[in-house]
């Protein structure tokens, strides 16, 4: 039977941190109220759209790409006035010049060519930056006895790593995680952000044009793209590949230091993959995200979904009913969502590159703070196309010798407050990691 269009008054509210508190809960009360799989929610400001809450869903709607476009011109709110021009929802879904964000033709000419940049990046180079930059970030704090493994190493491994294969110097680095964070995060200057975000990316396109190098950017020159489609791309790649992996390995450190006493040989390889996929499944870094617009007027899971409406993804609902199969193993089956289904999805290569970054930043540290215990750990709360996940992971160690020689590439904690204080501004989890990427890159 199909239902009206008009969203009830008590549809979620993504812009409720209250609602939103306790997901697992909203995901079994949605899925109760929808069993055909589709739900009714409000984005920021009121903004109606429609959530994804089972695999089947998801199915219909991303694998019909001709119905359900990337490409945010069918998004009927985001040209007539609803979304108010300064909403967050604005700098993240503007519409680019990339892989992401258009279908049909010129969606796989940017696909082939963002494939074979990656591909032509050699494992033995990705495994050098990784692993360098493993080492490097846990010699910032391996002789102090304690650290945030969220602050100082989870969210910082991904990041370095992107820099590297791009080619940034140290102050691009900081500059590029700290603008796409603020982003990301939908803070109050984001369309500011974002302004700046894209005039450093066009300028290392520029500055690779004349001197290239062995990088993705240089890469990418090579295929064709101009300095836009380059900006652009690099936008989106680290957007896709720097937070969900810094979530990926804050959750499966968390899991592993729970699971400490009741495993005799944790650093192995096979428990540290084990890890990282139970915490995909279990604790998706996105459990959202705005994704497709409908074309047409079309029946989704028991509803007309309207030509021009939004259609949000839905990994932590659909995932959450695919673990209720007792068939179903989260420690060795790797089908999770959040990699997405369909012409859309994830390319092999971005996705064992995330993979392979989690695994080792988990598997690393461990073996080098073989005694870590945690001490406390805080969680972040969940919003609409927003990553959500661990928000602090306290641990004690036995302090430990740094393997690299000559000064470490951080200020001490102790150095750590500027001589502009920030009595009057809350230390938000973005300024926190800006601040101990500048400590980092510095020497």
């Amino acid at each position: 039977m199909t239902h009206p269009i008009q969203h009830p008054t008590d549809a979620v509210r993504f812009d409720d941190p209250e609602a939103l508190a306790d997901p697992e809960a909203l995901w079994d009360r949605l899925l109760e109220r929808y069993p055909e799989g589709l739900a009714p929610v409000f984005l920021a400001e009121g903004v109606p759209a429609w959530l994804m809450l089972t695999l089947e869903v998801h199915q219909q709607v991303m694998q019909d790409p001709d119905t359900f476009a990337r490409d945010v011109d069918h998004w009927r709110d985001f040209h007539n006035g609803v979304i108010p021009d300064t909403s967050p929802l604005r700098a993240i879904y503007t519409k680019r010049r990339n892989v992401w964000n258009v279908d049909g033709p010129d969606h796989k000419y940017y696909r082939d060519i963002v494939v074979r940049a990656l591909s032509n990046i050699s494992q033995n180079q990705v495994m050098t930056h990784v692993d360098e930059v493993v080492d490097r970030v846990i010699d910032t704090f391996s002789t102090e006895g304690r650290a945030d493994l969220v602050t100082r190493y989870s969210s910082v491994v991904p990041l370095l790593v992107l820099c590297r294969l791009y080619g940034m110097d140290a102050q691009e680095g900081v500059a590029v995680c700290s603008a796409q964070r603020r982003v990301w995060d939908g803070a109050d200057d984001a369309l500011h952000v974002h302004a700046q975000l894209q005039r450093r990316m066009t300028a290392l396109a520029e500055r690779r044009r004349e001197s290239p190098g062995s990088d993705l950017v240089s890469e990418l020159i090579k295929a064709g793209l101009d300095n836009e489609e380059i900006r652009d791309h690099l936008t989106f790649i680290t957007a896709a590949a720097h937070e969900p992996t810094a979530h990926t390995v804050a959750h499966a450190l968390r899991l592993l230091l729970g699971r400490k006493n009741e495993l005799v040989q944790l650093n192995s390889g096979r428990s540290v993959r084990e890890a990282v996929n139970t915490s995909l499944w279990h604790a998706p870094p996105m459990h959202t995200l705005i994704g497709r617009f409908a074309t047409r007027d079309v029946e989704v899971g028991g509803y007309r979904v309207a030509a021009g409406d939004c259609v949000v993804m839905g990994f932590g609902p659909a995932q959450q009913l695919l673990r209720r199969d007792e068939r179903l193993d989260t420690e060795t089956n790797r089908s999770y969502m959040i990699f997405g289904m369909g012409p859309h999805s994830c390319p092999s290569a971005g996705r064992d590159l995330g993979l392979t970054i989690a695994e080792k930043a988990v598997q690393r540290i461990d073996r080098r703070l073989p005694d870590m215990v945690l001490v406390d750990e805080q969680w972040q709360g969940v919003a609409a196309g927003r990553l959500s996940g661990v928000e602090s992971l306290r641990v004690a160690f036995t302090p430990t010798d740094r393997i690299y020689e000559g000064a470490p590439w951080q200020l001490s904690a102790s150095q750590s407050t500027p001589e502009t204080s920030t009595e009057t501004q809350p230390r938000t989890l973005s300024t926190r990691l800006g601040q101990w990427l500048r400590w980092i890159w510095q020497g």
